[in-house]
């Protein structure tokens, strides 16, 4: 019994140098704030790897996790002044504007697997609460919104603006706009 109870202590002592050892390999999880920051010193290259690999560290999480992380960043973005968050926008927007079409092809192509992922109990909260945030748009705001959509929809090619339509055709049902601003209601400038 000594023998066991020696060679048990022995183990025990051995498995926290062990962990010690593996804890101090682990770089510390910085906060939302400080990887902020940093992705703000970044190259518009350098966040778009970033974004990646943030975008697959997402997808290899539970359901759990992601809804927890996904709370942390709303309330970060809440806590935010309203300047900086829209400072981060317009770099967004910018961003965006400058992508070549294949790069806007790809963006959209892992937007509708991401989108195909979802449950449908998933899609359907989605839409619910993005057709809530529309709805609570001031209607300058939403001018304004539908105006860049406008703008961004005449600056794409005419195969491009063939995929956008082909893709929307399933959410003619779902649209909340006036039958006159609605897009699938104009015809074809290809």
């Amino acid at each position: 019994m000594n023998a066991f109870l020696k060679t048990m202590i022995a183990a025990g002592i051995a498995a926290s140098f062990g962990l010690n050892a593996l804890a101090a390999d682990t770089p510390p999880a910085i906060s939302i704030k400080e990887h902020m920051e940093r992705m703000k010193t970044m190259t518009p290259e350098q966040r778009a790897v970033e974004r990646e690999a943030m975008r697959k560290e997402m997808d290899s999480l539970t359901p759990e996790q992601r809804a927890e992380r996904r709370k942390a960043m709303h309330e970060y973005w809440e806590k935010m002044p309203a300047e900086e968050r829209a400072k981060h926008r317009a770099e967004r927007r910018k961003e965006r504007d400058s992508m070549t079409p294949e790069q806007r092809a790809e963006r959209r192509k892992q937007m509708h697997e991401h989108w195909q992922r979802m449950s449908p109990e998933e899609r359907k909260k989605m839409r619910r609460e993005m057709k809530e945030h529309r709805r609570k748009m001031p209607p300058e705001v939403r001018a304004e919104h539908r105006k860049e959509m406008r703008e961004r929809f005449e600056k794409m090619s005419p195969e491009e603006r063939r995929d956008f339509k082909r893709g929307m055709e399933g959410m003619k049902d779902n649209c909340d706009m006036q039958p006159e601003d609605c897009p699938f209601n104009k015809p074809a400038k290809d």
